[in-house]
């Protein structure tokens, strides 16, 4: 055990003892090879977090690279469309970088949030028709089912940010023309708050894992509209923050359906 331990402070997390052992012996071994495999599983989430942050950056700068190289060289011209063009890929890296400046934050802690009574269901209708012009844009159409009310203790802005995000993901990423149910209603003391949208969908297995950083389902919801794969693990964050759950599953109208769960008031 001593040597296993020592392995691990010199980053030898493949290090495991699995000796059989059904004593206080055993729980400690036991113990110490989740120990290592934690810090293993760690290590590499943490590498592959770089690695995609590292792509994210990279492809913007590269596009912008080009085109000034372009300019400057004489290739293309400097004309309105190039400068929209790279006012594009500065606004994506923009958002990137909002992004990853918001999770981080939250990830930490660091997210201020001013709990207060609120209306749920107020909060949610007024979040909907302010994208009601971005809805028909995307060619994606919403029914929205709410109570009369929902008493809520939580924070109006970052419930706002919460529900923004879940909107954003769904009209992104739902073929046109298509469909996004929005639903609230109380079950148990519980607020449950769900956006199931038309294709395409995700399998159980994806669905673990789009809160997670970064990710995004490939090809069918490749990103589209400069999203980094940012705005899930930013919901999840804010729902935890309210002693609340957040889970994806495939939906019934062929895409995904997103439940958020509250604790109301």
């Amino acid at each position: 055990m001593a040597s296993g331990v020592h392995a691990m402070t010199q980053g030898e997390f493949q290090y495991r003892l699995a000796e059989p052992r059904r004593d206080e012996l055993g729980a400690l071994m036991a113990d110490l090879d989740h120990l290592a495999e934690t810090l293993e599983q760690g290590r590499s989430a943490r590498q592959r977090w770089l690695a995609s942050i590292s792509h994210e950056l990279r492809t913007p700068t590269t596009i912008l690279t080009g085109e000034l190289e372009a300019i400057r060289d004489g290739i293309r011209p400097l004309d309105l469309e190039q400068i929209d063009s790279m006012a594009a890929e500065v606004a994506r890296l923009r958002r990137l970088i909002d992004d990853l400046y918001q999770l981080s934050l939250s990830d930490v802690g660091g997210l201020r949030y001013q709990f207060a009574p609120l209306d749920l269901a107020e909060l949610v209708k007024q979040r909907i028709a302010s994208f009601d012009e971005a809805a028909k844009q995307a060619g994606v159409a919403i029914a929205l089912t709410l109570p009369e009310s929902v008493p809520l203790h939580g924070d109006a802005t970052r419930l706002q940010q919460l529900v923004d995000n879940l909107i954003s993901n769904s009209l992104a990423y739902t073929d046109p023309p298509g469909r996004l149910q929005v639903s609230l209603s109380v079950r148990s003391k519980q607020a449950v708050l769900v956006f199931a949208d038309s294709s395409p969908g995700a399998t159980e297995d994806e669905c673990q894992q789009l809160f997670e950083p970064l990710y995004r389902l490939e090809p069918s919801r490749s990103r589209r509209a400069g999203g980094a794969g940012l705005g899930l693990a930013i919901c999840h964050n804010i729902v935890v923050a309210h002693r609340g759950w957040i889970r994806a599953e495939p939906a019934s109208l062929g895409g995904l359906a997103i439940s958020v769960s509250l604790p109301i008031r």
